[in-house]
């Protein structure tokens, strides 16, 4: 008997020749991230193509092998599991083996040897433009009144031994370059060779009304006290930001924590991390990519738009908070519309104004608008329970329906109520109002009064707190 062949070899070619080819034509397209999120996806194609083989031949009456899969193909399958596995850990923000320090290379090896920042003080314009370039190590960074730049600091050389971290030490000075009104701090730590690793943590001072840019491979940046713009690019970088007056733009490819609060202009972060929080944003906040974290939101007085692979937010305005999870989502004060688009994600939405349109997998969705007069609400659950309190004094039109469950209607209102095959059917009216959609493929729909207190009015807008070197405006 000739050995059959299969379609799995060549499809397993076609892909590979595809991804490298989108990443040739493409370089930004990051095929080891694309294959540590998707790689069980490729397991479940090969298998799929497996069973349609084995369907054909069965139809053709073709004798089917005994064992479905070869030892080869097994082979492969643990192969793949392990790459998958081991690229997934490898990109994973705040993964285990990033305090062992293995990205840093050779710096496992040696000791650490420590050395002053010789201080640096700089006159400039009264708004210049600083930019950090290529930084390793920490950076405090503060606005004062003035027009000087002042910087101190240490670095951290791990060599092994005393003559090269000195060698290291004195071909990495930092810099501070004065081009017209751009000030250029640059610390040279490409100058290290392989066998060393250097670390500079530095504290600026620089006038207030400057815009900051700054690009880093590793470390932290704590920056305050500011009137410009911000602009932060680091491939591993917690930011934590407080009282500035700008917008701000973030983009990490792993990130352990961003923070920002009392934030005058924009909010914009890009890339990968765990935990965000955004505090007092008087400006937009747009949040795209993969945070595994919480992200959580609080008094953000203009348009939020958050977006990642599991879920895409959208609102108004956050006049309480929001807190955003892996698999749950829980808001209060949202100023509408509201649109929330999520695979697997339970959810708590209350004392919304405007309408909502919810669109999730599979999860609870549990609503209560909390004031009168409701917006439109549109909910669909393809698999999970809803559940809806309306005010005592609100008027609607309502639709609930669901394929698989049943509706309990606890609102003291007589509705037309059917039975539909497994699910039911739910229609009526409360007055003159909008309408409400409720749908879930798979589960149970609940109705009733809200009798709890009803929170007040929203809170106005919020103005950034003043720096804490300028004197409080009186009322």
């Amino acid at each position: 008997m000739r050995p059959r062949r299969s379609l799995g070899g060549p499809l397993v070619l076609i892909a590979i020749g595809v991804l490298f080819l989108i990443h040739t034509i493409s370089p930004e397209f990051e095929i080891v991230d694309i294959f540590s999120r998707f790689w069980p996806f490729a397991l479940i194609l090969w298998g799929v193509v497996q069973l349609i083989e084995i369907g054909i031949w069965t139809a053709r009456g073709t004798p089917v092998p005994y064992n479905g899969i070869s030892g080869g193909g097994w082979f492969i399958v643990l192969l793949i599991c392990f790459a998958g596995f081991a690229t997934y850990e490898f990109q994973k923000p705040g993964a285990w083996w990033r305090g062992a320090g293995f990205q840093r290379g050779i710096e496992m090896l040696g000791n650490e040897h420590d050395f002053t920042v010789s201080p640096v003080q700089k006159t400039t314009v009264d708004a210049p433009k600083i930019v950090i370039e290529n930084f390793r190590g920490d950076a405090k960074i503060t606005g004062v009144d003035g027009n000087s730049v002042q910087l101190n600091g240490h670095k951290v050389v791990r060599a092994l031994d005393d003559g090269a971290a000195a060698r290291v030490d004195s071909q990495t000075p930092v810099e501070v370059i004065v081009q017209g009104q751009t000030i250029i701090i640059r610390c040279n730590q490409d100058r290290a060779g392989s066998r060393t690793s250097v670390t500079t943590n530095l504290e600026l001072s620089i006038p207030k009304h400057s815009s900051l840019e700054a690009t880093g491979t590793y470390g932290d940046f704590e920056i305050s006290d500011l009137t410009g713009d911000i602009d932060v690019n680091s491939a591993n970088a917690g930011v934590r930001i407080q009282d500035v007056k700008g917008n701000v733009h973030v983009d990490t490819r792993k990130s352990d924590e961003i923070r920002c609060s009392d934030v005058g202009g924009s909010v914009t972060l890009r890339g990968r991390g765990d935990d965000v929080a955004l505090t007092r944003v008087v400006g937009e906040v747009n949040v795209s990519g993969d945070y595994s974290g919480e992200i959580t939101l609080d008094d953000i007085a203009k348009p939020v738009r958050v977006e990642s692979m599991r879920t895409t937010f959208e609102t108004a305005r956050v006049a309480g908070e929001l807190k955003l999870a892996r698999g749950s989502l829980d808001a209060r004060d949202l100023i509408g519309p509201t649109r929330v688009k999520a695979s697997a994600t339970d959810m708590a939405i209350a004392a919304f104004n405007g309408d909502l349109e919810v669109d999730v997998d599979k999860g609870d969705v549990g609503l209560r608008p909390g004031r009168v007069p409701l917006g439109k609400i549109v909910v669909h659950s393809r698999s999970g329970d809803i559940d809806l309190a309306l005010p005592q004094t609100a008027n609607f039109a309502l639709t609930a329906s669901t394929d698989h469950g049943s509706i309990e209607n606890d609102l003291g209102v007589s509705f037309n109520e059917r039975t539909e095959g497994h699910g039911s059917r739910l229609e009526g009216a409360s007055g003159k109002g909008p309408d409400l959609h409720l749908n879930t493929n798979r589960g149970d729909i609940t109705l009733h009064k809200d009798d709890g207190e009803h929170p007040g009015p929203p809170k106005p807008p919020v103005v950034p707190h003043a720096p804490h070197d300028a004197p409080a405006s009186e009322s």
